[in-house]
């Protein structure tokens, strides 16, 4: 198997879950705490963690008796871990979210663009700053 294969191989047998539980591990300083955080059994997250091990080809964790501490090459992929799962958490967040963003195109006459809509524009820049405003003033026939 070439390195490219192996890449293609971890990126589709690495998921968000396998980084959590990853994650959940160190955080919680061992597979009994974080089964425990999870409400999963401690066999189920040995297995992943073992798996995802497997799927990298390397070890996250130095195994002594019970004891966990994190490989270097596990410090490496928590950095990692928590920069996917922030995105990911990122990305949930943008997609429910339905604020306003993007340009908005307005067309009105100059007198009215002068006199009614300067309080409203300013209200709605300061509610949806994330929409970019294009005014563009013309006469009843060009705005048409």
């Amino acid at each position: 198997m070439n390195n490219k294969d192996h890449f293609d191989l971890v990126v589709r047998t690495m998921d968000l879950g396998d980084l959590q539980i990853f994650k959940t591990v160190v955080t919680e300083g061992g597979v009994t705490r974080a089964a425990e955080r999870l409400n999963r059994v401690q066999s189920n997250i040995t297995t992943r963690v073992r798996q995802l091990e497997e799927d990298l080809g390397v070890p996250l964790f130095i195994r002594e008796g019970k004891r966990l501490h994190l490989s270097p090459t596990g410090k490496v992929l928590l950095d990692y871990a928590d920069r996917l799962l922030d995105l990911a958490q990122e990305a949930r967040i943008a997609v429910r979210d339905n604020t306003p963003r993007g340009p908005l195109q307005l067309g009105a006459m100059e007198s009215t663009a002068a006199i009614r809509l300067p309080g409203p524009l300013s209200e709605f820049h300061r509610r949806y700053p994330d929409v970019r405003l294009d005014l563009s003033t013309r006469s009843v026939a060009g705005l048409t």
